[in-house]
């Protein structure tokens, strides 16, 4: 899949599709329906509308209301209808929603029950943490964002698998039964990937600052670029397409 604007050789692709979602003014609609409160609704648009990221995961209903429910949060959190003073980010979403799905495991609300802070929530569940950051970031590095059940399960329990980070997706290709795992949303693995090069103590500079660069075509084939059976024996000609690397984007 590619996000609308991205150029890619048609010779690449078989077919092209549009997944529609919340348009503008639909997302504009739903504000006012879900934020009752014009100053409330005001503080939210200009937040989604000064960070172009968050913004566009809003194009899909259900992440909308998710991002909506954590601004509802942090609306509660300061007892006032304004936002703290610094922008609500991608990482205040996913550390709030990340918080949530371990909560699980009490059977407790967060917003109104549990007691527990975030930095207990996280420490009692470092292990997990580290699993999925692990996998995550394993992925990214291969360009994959589809898990086969072994390879989850080598780092994660069964009922790790509960927990709705991870969700289950046909595999179309293998005879097998087992299933085949994705994170709920590529922004959600580049938080985990993000995760883990933050707490590996293994990670150094380089590794680190490869999120942060572009992959270059003048010295590397395509095949380094885009590491697919078919086009290892393949010259690269002309520009990559894939060259910016977009699956890093949210990492950094």
């Amino acid at each position: 899949t590619a996000r609308t604007g991205t150029e890619i050789d048609k010779n690449i692709i078989r077919k092209k599709v549009y997944l529609r979602g919340f348009s503008t003014s639909n997302l504009k609609v739903y504000t006012r329906t879900f934020f009752k409160d014009e100053g409330c609704r005001s503080l939210v648009l200009n937040q989604l509308e000064a960070n172009p990221s968050l913004c566009s995961l809003c194009t899909v209903p259900l992440f909308c209301w998710i991002i909506f429910k954590c601004f509802d949060h942090f609306h509660s959190t300061f007892d006032t209808h304004e936002l703290p003073d610094i922008t609500v980010t991608l990482t205040d979403i996913f550390l709030l929603m990340t918080e949530v799905h371990l909560n699980r495991t009490q059977k407790t609300n967060l917003l109104k029950k549990n007691t527990r802070s975030q930095v207990e929530t996280y420490r009692s569940n470092k292990n997990i943490l580290f699993a999925l950051s692990k996998i995550a970031h394993r992925g990214m590095q291969k360009s994959l964002f589809v898990f086969d059940q072994d390879e989850v399960l080598s780092d994660l329990s069964e009922q790790d698998l509960h927990l709705g980070f991870l969700r289950a997706v046909p595999d179309y290709g293998s005879c097998s039964d087992q299933s085949s795992y994705e994170f709920l949303h590529l922004t959600l693995q580049s938080f985990f990937t993000a995760l883990f090069l933050v707490i590996e103590e293994k990670v150094g500079a380089k590794e680190l600052l490869h999120f942060f660069a572009e992959c270059s075509t003048l010295d590397t084939s395509l095949s380094d670029c885009l590491p697919i059976i078919w086009l290892k024996n393949r010259r690269a000609t002309g520009e990559d397409p894939f060259r910016n690397n977009e699956h890093f984007h949210f990492t950094n």
